[in-house]
């Protein structure tokens, strides 16, 4: 049942947001032959009959986008298969040698407060929230799915790259990223959403003095973190809690010379009182990019709501800048 309702879905997902038919399309991974050409064609889906669906999209002479498919092909233990992120890198090496910025877009945020913590404790038989909840007393049936009986937050959890299945590979593909940047010359950023709130995560080269100067760093990759307008913030004690981790320090890659944090962008909430969090910020929002042809910087700007339903925003920017190391 559960996969026809897979199939269904990416069926139209594919229609309606990719404008891609696979049976009048085709579904040929090799660059150039899909009547798509954007399209990059990934690994199998691993639970519906369809191959991922990444887009590699130009976004001007100096700013190419690649949307990775992160949902056809993952499981618990994958986000996507080796076949696909052979085919992005072997998409990405082919750009130009004029491309300054490429942003990864990315459905969950790669560098955002870890719940390690809670997804151990959701898992433990000896929860007793969750233990009620099986049993449907003093009103916790709705912790639990009614298919597996596992916490319902629990797949929220586990989707997330920082998750505790996907961090191996969520290493892995940063470090690849690294390498790229350094060799082609470019500057990665991720853009990221669905947790609906606003933040920005960042990597940078790891330093026990004197930071290294972003411009230089190969390393220094922002994580852009924006819902769409129509989302509402999560519950107020999720927001908390989200807060109070955003200032922990991850040395989770360290071994790769690579820091990990979130950036304080909101030094004040929009009504200019001093905000509930620097990191995170839990109103409804979205993003504007532009290309600074000055500077070659992308200047992401975020708008958060002012007041709930009112339409009016307050901006909050930060500049990925241009790649400004030698090869």
């Amino acid at each position: 049942m559960f996969q026809l309702i897979g199939e269904r879905a990416y069926h139209y997902f594919l229609l309606f947001q990719c404008f891609v038919v696979d049976g009048v399309d085709g579904i040929d991974p090799n660059p150039g032959r899909h009547k798509m050409l954007s399209t990059l064609i990934g690994g199998a889906g691993a639970w519906i009959p369809y191959p991922s669906h990444s887009i590699l999209t130009y976004m001007g002479p100096q700013t190419w986008m690649i949307m990775l498919d992160c949902r056809a092909e993952r499981t618990l233990n994958r986000v996507c298969s080796e076949a696909t992120y052979r085919r992005m890198f072997d998409r990405l090496w082919e750009l130009p040698a004029s491309v300054k910025h490429i942003v990864v877009q990315l459905g969950i945020p790669i560098a955002y407060p870890r719940m390690n913590f809670l997804e151990t404790a959701l898992e433990s038989s000896f929860n007793p929230f969750v233990a009620l909840g099986k049993k449907n007393k003093m009103g916790m049936g709705t912790l639990v799915n009614k298919f597996n009986m596992d916490a319902e937050l629990l797949d929220d959890l586990m989707d997330h790259w920082t998750a505790k299945n996907h961090k191996k590979e969520r290493n892995w593909f940063v470090e690849q990223l690294q390498s790229f940047a350094l060799l082609k010359k470019v500057r990665i950023t991720f853009l990221s959403g669905d947790v609906h709130c606003a933040a920005v995560g960042v990597f940078k080269t790891l330093s026990s003095s004197i930071p290294v100067n972003p411009v230089v760093d190969h390393r220094y990759m922002l994580n852009v973190v924006t819902s769409a307008i129509v989302n509402t913030p999560p519950p107020a004690g999720v927001q908390t809690m989200v807060a109070s981790l955003s200032d922990k320090t991850h040395k989770t890659m360290h071994y790769a010379q690579t820091d990990e944090a979130m950036i304080p962008i909101f030094q004040q909430d929009t009504d200019g009182k001093p905000p509930k969090s620097k990191n995170i910020m839990g109103r409804r929002n979205y993003t504007i990019v532009e290309y600074d042809s000055q500077t070659q910087e992308l200047f992401f700007d975020i708008r958060v709501e002012k007041t709930k339903g009112i339409g009016t925003t307050v901006g909050y920017w930060i500049r990925a800048p241009a790649p400004g190391w030698n090869v």
